[in-house]
């Protein structure tokens, strides 16, 4: 099996019928050498390891957590309306890689699973710390305030296996940091849709793609630390016919590598190869100038690494199998977004806050945090007040409790269930497995 990574940045119109850009692959050299250069693009950074250490820690990744049990997502799509049914499937990290090459347009299979890196065993966290190294190379001497917020609420690693015709949802990103991935096999096509840079900005996009917000990391006493941004249209709603399928495209990755690189190519730019949504062509040409792509394509390929920019909608597609491990960070392009994330969903009073949150220099990363944390720590002190109620509604409340039986099925005194609906999960079998 073969897997690829991710890419972009801004490049030129690849041919007079296309209906994207296409991100050159650079070097960790040209990065370094002029990174304000792609301050707000996509980053595409070739071989930013050898094709040796690529393969070994992709091998490593199934050694270490090939056991481990991780949510495997189907989705089959219906030929009456075109519409897709989703199953989830509880197997292992191993068995889900077998299901990958199984996979195909109209029925895909997918694995998203976050928290086992960098995991609670020895090797998992060597493992880990050789990616934080790969992935923080084009970021030289340079902090990640991620690694100052509490353990608990600290953004985590994702092992992401796609087969073909897998698709991600059409987001952007919570915390509004700086994503990356680093793909360690197979090929991936990203598409990506830039905020204008006149007036709007991104919220011009946020508003043409019906977007909704989605909590993310909670705090304690659920209050929220962020929330990210999402679609239900889709960049990749139909592929032509005459695609090939994935095994096809490994041995022609083989035999003809630049037919190969033609055809995904093809498939990533032109929207008569691999088509949106109407609904989507019409969001996007509302939030495009004439003279401007309706969107930007990376194509990624294995020891590629794609620096992903707060504020771009992006959704990925499976051309073929692939893993790819995807990371975030905050250096000091990116805290004045995080920090004002945080403080928006938390409602803080900016106008009070500590001067030190409106810092974003290289060197003070750990004091803000820190800061930031105490503030919001004391913010929810401050707002809680217990209630406070006369002698005689106490005795009515016991009396009410009482009279119901103490079991998880019942309600408490105030009439509200026990436990919240919205965590229940029903679960059902299909073909032996369970189904949330």
């Amino acid at each position: 099996m073969s897997l690829l990574i991710l890419l972009v940045v801004v490049g030129v119109v690849v041919d007079a019928f296309s209906h994207s850009v296409l991100v050159p692959r650079i070097s960790l050299d040209e990065y370094i050498s002029s990174p304000d250069g792609y301050i707000n693009k996509p980053v595409l950074i070739r071989d930013i390891a050898t094709t040796y250490n690529i393969e070994s820690l992709a091998d490593e990744l199934m050694d270490i957590l090939g056991n481990e049990e991780v949510q495997m997502q189907r989705k089959i799509k219906n030929e009456s309306d075109g519409s897709r049914d989703t199953e989830i499937y509880d197997i292992t990290l191993m068995e889900a890689v077998d299901y990958m090459m199984d996979s195909n347009h109209n029925d895909a299979f997918f694995t998203f699973c976050e928290g086992l890196l960098p995991g609670y065993t020895k090797d998992s966290t060597k493992l880990h710390d050789k990616l934080t190294t790969i992935r923080e190379a084009p970021f030289p001497n340079k902090e990640n305030w991620f690694d100052y917020f509490p353990e608990k609420i600290q953004p985590t690693d994702a092992i992401i296996l796609a087969g073909q015709g897998a698709t991600s949802t059409l987001h952007r990103d919570p915390f509004e940091w700086t994503g990356t991935s680093l793909c360690l096999e197979g090929t991936k096509i990203w598409r990506f849709i830039l905020p204008p840079t006149d007036d709007g900005g991104v919220e011009v996009v946020d508003t043409a793609l019906k977007s909704y917000r989605l909590d993310s990391i909670a705090w304690e006493d659920g209050v929220q630390l962020s929330a990210g941004w999402q679609s239900d249209l889709s960049l990749y709603d139909n592929i032509d016919d005459t695609f090939p399928s994935a095994f096809d495209l490994m041995v022609m990755e083989d035999e003809d590598n630049e037919q190969y690189q033609n055809i995904i190519q093809d498939a990533g730019t032109s929207i008569s190869t691999l088509r949106p949504s109407s609904g989507t062509l019409d969001a996007l040409h509302q939030i495009s100038n004439t003279d401007e792509p309706l969107f930007v394509t990376a194509i990624q390929q294995p020891g590629d690494l794609l620096l992903i920019p707060a504020h771009c909608w992006h959704q990925t597609y499976g051309p073929v199998p692939s893993i790819a491990i995807a990371s975030q960070r905050c250096g000091t392009n990116d805290a004045y977004n995080v920090i004002n994330h945080i403080l928006d969903i938390t409602k803080c009073n900016k106008d009070t806050i500590p001067d030190i949150l409106k810092s974003y220099n290289e060197g003070i990363g750990e004091e803000v945090v820190a800061t930031l944390f105490e503030t919001l720590d004391s913010k929810t002190t401050k707002q809680f007040k217990p209630p406070s109620h006369s002698k005689d509604f106490l005795e009515h409340l016991k009396s009410v409790q009482s009279s119901w039986p103490d079991n998880e099925e019942g309600v408490h005194c105030t009439g509200e269930p026990s436990i919240d609906p919205s965590r229940i999960l029903q679960s059902v079998v299909v073909d032996g497995e369970s189904d949330w």
